[in-house]
């Protein structure tokens, strides 16, 4: 096993030490790289065939931000109002003529603020290696991609998303 290998078994390890179930795929999944579930109990991450370890990492990192933020901030106990706009976003993936209501959006985009208050400190926990620079931009770019879902009801696609992308990776690798 090869140390990015060892990075994710340590997150497994950490996830698990909090009473949560990691689950890794080797597919990919159109509604997300991964997800945590409201009650706290499941990380799934979707690592496709063009995701590499490092992604994985960051997609572990990511959510076990939010759950960390549940344990410390909400006590374990759900919060309805983001439990209801969640599932309210569920529901019109379906439907995307019909954007979830801005309020709503807000409090999405309030709990991966929250949850990113928590990556150095997992980080830190876990021992990851993966150069600084890189967490820094994968936590912008996670910032950029939920405030422009907030404000325009759609998370950003295609060459807009890549270019923007770029320039994240650019402002914070070292020259």
């Amino acid at each position: 096993m090869g140390v990015r290998d060892d990075e994710i078994q340590r997150l497994i390890h950490y996830a698990k030490s909090m009473g949560v179930k990691v689950y890794i795929y080797s597919r990919s999944n159109p509604a997300g790289a991964a997800e945590w579930t409201l009650d706290g109990t499941t990380i799934s991450v979707f690592a496709g065939p063009t995701n590499s370890k490092s992604d994985t990492i960051l997609d572990l990192i990511h959510e076990l931000g939010h759950h960390v933020w549940f344990v410390h901030e909400k006590d374990r106990q759900q919060d309805l109002k983001f439990e209801q706009a969640i599932t309210r976003e569920n529901l019109y993936q379906v439907e995307t003529d019909v954007p979830t209501p801005k309020h709503l959006r807000k409090k999405i985009w309030n709990v991966e603020i929250a949850g990113t208050k928590y990556w150095d400190i997992i980080v830190k926990d876990t021992n990851i290696k993966i150069p600084t620079w890189k967490i820094e931009a994968a936590k912008e770019f996670d910032m950029w991609m939920y405030e422009m879902y907030y404000e325009n009801g759609h998370f950003p696609k295609g060459k807009f998303k890549k270019n923007r992308r770029k320039e994240i990776l650019a402002k914070h690798r070292p020259s």
